[in-house]
């Protein structure tokens, strides 16, 4: 059949044309299609069978053995197929002559010399001795002498590139194309022969009127903006892009340096320029992942960001002129490039050059809390200090200004002091870029000598694709689906509308391609709500980038380890997806998602219940795309907190326990205690024991009690529940003071649905999920344990 777009391999129907390296409408050869190998290519185009004759080899050569088909020329296949030729001559004689040069130059444009020697060009059409074809194959000049205007980047000229016939001294009917870079009206040409100077400069006296001053942009002020600018990364390239020139007098208000031309500054007024931003104390996110040592007892550990900032400069560039380098770089491309040479332009330069920005100075920390008591009772006394209180005997600060006096620096003085609470865990790591202005009180900070006075790149609020700077058209359109192939699929494959089509050799050892990687989902314990005896909440962020995968499902495996020193011997093992045996309602009476992404938030929570307490689980976590590609998992391992105990009830035990004991024990007032104490399991039976001994211990221990009115059988089978716990909850249960709390999660308990995997629209999951699920309260239980020095 006819082979339509997109496909990888329509150029092997066409011919080409070795001199201007084009390939012309018209087909030469024909497919044919038979089963044969294939191609994995992604979403709905996801497997293709290639011609007969075309054979794929593992290095990525094509090889074509295809009939001829009668075409437009009237290459005939009985000609090829039946004839036999000594030599390249006698068959290049076989075909006539190439072209008719007796009527308008044999169809040859410009000075081009047309021949009809096919055995001289296969093309008929050739530059005159000495002459090569400009850029846009439209005629021919001295590559030599002059510049050419054709390549895209006009010729390198400031403003005019102009062109001028000059008749060849050997063949005066001949001529070269001369071209040559001009200026405007009240400009002239710079001592260069490309840039352009106003005629109404003047020079100084004993002033040097050659080349206007250059300096490296990085030795000028806000120099960033004339380097590229990774959008992926949000990075400033290392590749100059755009240079600046110093023509003319370019000041800004409270700045003595003079700017390059095309840079406009404006001066943020003073009072927008010292900014302070504390966040609230939240579970530091590096500890909710991967091996997480979980305590009960403390909480989660706390982090807390403190940011002053100190925007002094709106930067704008309305002047672009390309720099000398990456003009060569670019004079480097043509259409025959290959995409790896414009993704190494673009590892150099950057994919986007800066077009405005913001300068300032910046000043962050990051204080670190062992649990929210220490971060609650640091935070009451700075602020007692900054209503003008005395601070605590710990303090150094004293004779500060409570105006004046920031988190951190109270922070910092109580490190500095050595206090208890600090030194217990508390800790904080400062930065800051630029040097602090004097109007900032708030910076934490001190300036140093070494750090330089100039404002420093904060953050780029607009940035335009560089590609936007070339003129060629062949050339942009090759550098943008360049800079495309970058962002969405790791240079290694072409963006063919919103998918990948990835190059032979970016497809794994399982045949599914790899140039467009899956998003690699961070699995980590919730936030919001710490774990349970027997309960965990999971979540992980949701992102699809829009071009290249589609996230169709999450696989989650459960595993429990048995083998608390190094957590490598795993009992039992379960793999849940969250699409088909979770939100589907088929598989979750032990597993029910609490958040699923909307709109708003993109935030996937579920909630993992039956777990049993004092025991280490190991969670793992890979997305899933249509393919069955999975990315890279994230795993965490967590440790269960200890059985949760309703010590009122345990103390009501231990007075009914005494009174059963008391004096006289008839046979069923000890089938009564037998029976009680047996049926408490070990967290109470700890807690029945701990009050007991508290109380009664002067009548006699429990164990001893026990013994004396059970009997050592009854009484060993009781006391051998002791054992069951591990020595930390044992521990744990000897607390002067054992508190229970409740609090409520939401969940959504669904219906058995089925959910088309392919059809899923996460965007809609949250609105489509209220049809089959219904939202609900789930009761948690935890301890509290004693009352804790903090």
């Amino acid at each position: 059949g006819v082979s339509s777009r997109p496909w990888p391999y329509t150029i092997f129907q066409r011919g080409f044309d070795l001199v201007l390296g084009e390939q012309p409408s018209d087909k030469i050869f024909r497919f044919t299609y038979t089963l044969g190998e294939g191609m994995w290519l992604p979403l709905s185009k996801s497997f293709v069978i290639p011609p007969a004759e075309l054979a794929i080899n593992p290095s990525a050569k094509c090889k074509t053995d295809m009939t001829v088909m009668e075409d437009a020329v009237e290459v005939r296949e009985e000609l090829m197929t039946s004839s036999s030729f000594d030599s390249l001559e006698v068959l290049l004689d076989s075909f006539g002559p190439v072209r008719d040069c007796s009527r308008d130059n044999g169809g040859c444009s410009k000075n081009f010399r047309c021949i009809s020697d096919r055995k001289l060009d296969s093309t008929g059409c050739v530059c005159p001795t000495g002459l090569s074809p400009m850029k846009d194959g439209t005629g021919c000049y001295d590559r030599h002498v002059g510049v050419d205007c054709s390549d895209g980047f006009n010729g390198g000229c400031e403003q005019l590139c102009l062109q001028q016939m000059v008749p060849l001294p050997e063949e005066p009917l001949l001529y070269n194309i001369l071209m040559f870079c001009g200026c405007i009206e009240d400009y002239k040409l710079g001592t260069d022969g490309r840039s352009c100077q106003l005629i109404s400069e003047s020079c100084p006296e004993a002033g040097d009127c050659g080349e206007p001053r250059e300096l490296p942009m990085n030795q000028t002020l806000f120099g960033e903006i004339f380097y590229g600018y990774n959008n992926h990364s949000k990075e400033v390239a290392t590749g100059q892009v755009l240079k600046g020139t110093f023509r003319q007098n370019n000041f800004a208000r409270g700045l003595e340096q003079q700017l390059p031309d095309g840079l406009v500054v404006a001066t943020v007024p003073l009072e927008n320029q010292c900014q302070e931003e504390l966040s609230d104390p939240t579970p530091d996110p590096e500890f909710l992942t991967g091996m997480v040592n979980f305590s009960e007892v403390s909480g989660y550990p706390l982090l807390q960001h403190w940011k002053v900032q100190s925007i002094m400069y709106h930067v704008r560039l309305n002047q672009l002129t390309i720099s000398q380098s990456f003009s060569n770089a670019l004079h480097s491309l043509d259409g025959a490039t290959s995409r790896g040479d414009f993704v190494a332009l673009l590892d150099q330069f950057g994919n986007h050059y800066i077009q405005e920005a913001v300068y300032g100075f910046e000043e962050s920390c990051s204080i670190w809390y062992p649990n929210r008591q220490v971060q609650r009772q640091l935070w009451l006394e700075y602020e007692d200090i900054s209503k003008g209180n005395s601070p605590s005997d710990e303090s150094e600060e004293h004779e500060r200004d409570p105006k004046v006096l920031t988190f951190p620096e109270y922070i910092a003085s109580l490190s500095e002091s050595g206090t208890k609470r600090m030194a217990a865990g508390g800790r904080m790591e400062c930065q800051s870029r630029g040097r602090c202005p004097s109007s900032c009180p708030l910076c934490h900070l001190p300036s140093s000598p070494e750090v330089p006075a100039e404002p420093i790149l904060l953050e780029v609020t607009k940035a335009a694709p560089i590609y936007e700077l070339v003129t060629n058209n062949q050339t942009q359109r090759l550098l943008q689906e360049a800079t495309m192939s970058s962002l969405w699929c790791s240079g290694s494959g072409d963006v063919i509308e919103d998918w990948c089509r990835c190059d032979s050799s970016a497809f794994g050892a399982d045949g599914l391609p790899t140039c467009a990687p899956l998003p690699h989902p961070i699995l980590r314990l919730s936030t919001v709500h710490e774990p349970s005896s027997t309960l965990v909440v999971l979540e992980w962020g949701h992102s699809e980038p829009p071009i290249g995968v589609q996230i169709v499902d999450y696989l989650l495996r459960q595993e429990k380890v048995t083998d608390r020193m190094d957590h490598s011997k795993v009992e039992t093992e379960t793999v849940l997806s969250f699409v088909d045996d979770i939100i589907s309602g088929a598989k979750s009476p032990c597993a029910m998602p609490a958040q699923v992404p909307d709109r708003l938030s993109s935030t996937i929570s579920l909630i993992i219940r039956c777990l049993e307490p004092d025991t280490t689980y190991m969670f793992t976590l890979w997305g899933v795309d249509n393919t069955g590609r999975r990315s890279r998992s994230s795993d965490v391992t967590v440790k269960t907190p200890c059985p949760v105990v309703d010590d009122v009830k345990a103390q009501e035990i231990a007075d009914k326990i005494y009174n059963l004991f008391n004096g006289y024990t008839s046979g069923k007032e000890q089938q009564t205690a037998y029976n009680t104490l047996l049926d408490l399991g070990s967290p109470s039976l700890h807690r029945v024991l701990y009050h007991y001994n508290q109380h009664y211990e002067s009548f006699g221990e429990f164990t001893w009690r026990c013994e004396d009115e059970l009997g050592p059988r009854k009484a060993g089978l009781i006391l051998s529940q002791l054992g069951d716990l591990s020595s930390w909850c044992n521990g744990l249960l000897q607390e002067p003071k054992i508190s229970l709390q409740r609090s409520s999660l939401k969940y959504l308990p669904c219906r058995y649905s089925e959910i088309k995997p392919y059809g899923l629209d996460w965007s809609e999951l949250s609105r489509d999920l209220k049809k089959t699920c219904e939202e609900q309260t789930l009761n948690v239980l935890y301890n509290d344990y004693g009352d804790k020095d903090y």
